[in-house]
Parts: C-alpha cells; structure tokens; sequence
C-alpha cells in the first residue's frame, strides 16, 4: 500500500535524518522537512531521503509498520550462547570484601 513519506531536516540525536511516513505522530511541522513522494515500502523512501542527506534512517515509530525493514539494533539483539555464564562468577576476595562493607 502506497503512503507519502517525508525526511526531517533537523537530525536526531545519531546524526541521522528521520523518515516518517504521512499520519507518523513525531512527523515535524511543514517547515522542517522534505516531501519526498509516495512510495510503496519504506526502503524505497528512505533511499530517495539518502538523495537529500547520506546518514537517513526510518523513524522508529514509522519502522514498526515496515514490516520489511525490521533491521535496527535497538530492537534485535540475537542470542548467542555461552555470553551470559550459567552461575555468577566472581573472584572470592570480591566476596569477601563485599560481606565487609555491608557490615
């Protein structure tokens, strides 16, 4: 389904200029951004927005309509066994220091 996307001016806090699709609650005022056409996907509108400004990104809020593009670290991390230890492991003088303060 096709929608009008825009690109903001501004950048966020990473450098990296928002894509929002039209109706994104965080689109900014007509002043500070750029139509940049009606697109079928998000991808694609965000491409057109790399046209303006190399560092673009889709908005967050925007991004969990595009099912397609569900790449962002902030929401995947894949786990890995082996990362996390099965049973806390700390040097014994830790502990016993650590029983000291607390007393």
């Amino acid at each position: 389904m096709s929608a009008k996307y825009y690109v903001a001016i501004r950048p966020q806090t990473n450098d990296n200029h928002a894509v929002h699709k039209e109706g994104c609650p965080f689109l900014p005022d007509q002043k500070k951004r750029i139509y940049l056409g009606v697109f079928n996907s998000g991808q694609d509108a965000i491409k057109e927005g790399q046209r303006h400004f190399l560092k673009t990104k889709s908005c967050l809020f925007c991004q969990k309509d595009n099912k397609e593009h569900s790449e962002h670290p902030g929401y995947y991390i894949p786990f890995k066994r082996g990362i996390i230890p099965a049973e806390l492991q700390m040097a014994s003088w830790y502990n016993q220091n650590l029983f000291t303060c607390i007393n």
